[in-house]
């Protein structure tokens, strides 16, 4: 499909060329309402300005955006501040902007107040990633499996770590398991539950046999949905992978709360490592994701891309962090 140029916008919205560029590079000398039908145009026609261009004509911006559609949590913390740093020690302000819709994304990103941007939201899928790389604004995406010439994707290894916690909790002798996945359409969530399921075949578990409840990456999900499994007179598995530690935490609460003791009664076992987990009693055996060192490594690329480097794909593997909320299975002590 032919990529629309600024004389495409210009036709679709029924104005000069000059007046359309003008709405795109120096929209306070058009009218509000001829600026905003352009930009409506723009958007039909998924027009994206050329960011290179731009720079070519005035000065950078020396902004990197990261565009969230939340800030709750340790990931977020670590991404923000991880990526501000290596903003700052190259000259470069972090701009973190919290969306809710795909418009808002493209808006900014055609007003040219960034000179690249890391975009984390799952919202954004690789068919609405691939429209936002058809331009030649430098764009990082986490966990998406995309690159193009001036985007680069970061992937968790996230098939890997859900296959390394099927061979530690098989290798504790503990056969009856139990996965909370995170949320469907999530790559991660998904890839972490394929690995999972894929290692415990090779182990000679069906995936039949295997309960499954959805945490949605949610201490509070994690918790109600655990709580309503156990309410209900279910009996307990011997191992719990939750796909990440928020999910654990969660079921531990309802577990505990329920009567229940950890490792005793059911191991359980959480993803990513984030702080809390080795203060929480029992500590969580958890995968750790690396998940604070990807600030740093998105920031970096971006930078990289801006310099006019091309894209790729980088992916960031997984380790075992053992601590005591797994114990080997009774009967083989």
């Amino acid at each position: 499909m032919k990529k629309a140029t600024i004389r495409d916008v210009a036709r679709e919205a029924g104005v000069s060329v000059a007046t359309a560029s003008n709405a795109m590079n120096n929209p306070e000398i058009v009218r509000p309402r001829t600026r905003e039908a352009i930009l409506e145009a723009a958007r039909r026609l998924s027009y994206v300005p050329n960011a290179a261009g731009k720079r070519l004509r005035a000065k950078q911006s020396k902004t990197i955006g990261l565009f969230v559609n939340a800030m709750t949590g340790d990931f977020y913390g670590a991404l923000a501040d991880t990526m501000n740093q290596v903003c700052r020690s190259n000259g470069y302000e972090l701009h973190i902007c919290i969306v809710s819709d795909m418009d808002s994304i493209r808006s900014k990103l055609m007003d040219h107040s960034m000179d690249g941007a890391v975009i984390f939201w799952d919202a954004v899928d690789e068919e609405a990633a691939r429209g936002m790389i058809s331009g030649d604004c430098p764009l990082v995406f986490l966990s998406l499996n995309l690159q193009g010439e001036h985007a680069s994707g970061i992937l968790f290894e996230s098939r890997k770590q859900g296959e390394m916690a099927a061979d530690y909790l098989y290798g504790l002798g503990l056969r009856k398991m139990m996965h909370i996945f995170g949320l469907s359409g999530n790559y991660d969530s998904e890839m972490r539950c394929e690995g999972f399921l894929e290692g415990l075949e090779k182990h000679g578990i069906a995936r039949k046999d295997v309960g499954m409840l959805e945490g949605k990456f949610e201490r509070a999900a994690a918790y109600r949905e655990m709580r309503k499994y156990l309410r209900e007179g279910n009996p307990l598995p011997d191992a719990i992978f939750a796909a990440n530690d928020l999910s654990a935490l969660g079921c531990i609460s309802a577990i505990t709360e329920m009567g229940y003791s950890i490792p005793e009664d059911v191991s359980v076992m959480g993803c990513d490592d984030i702080n809390l987990c080795e203060y929480i009693n029992p500590p969580l055996t958890t995968i750790r994701t690396q998940f604070q060192q990807i600030g740093t490594l998105a920031a970096q690329e971006v930078l990289r891309l801006i310099r006019g480097e091309p894209g790729r794909l980088m992916k960031q593997e997984g380790i075992l962090v053992v601590r005591k909320s797994c114990a080997i299975a009774r009967g083989n002590k």
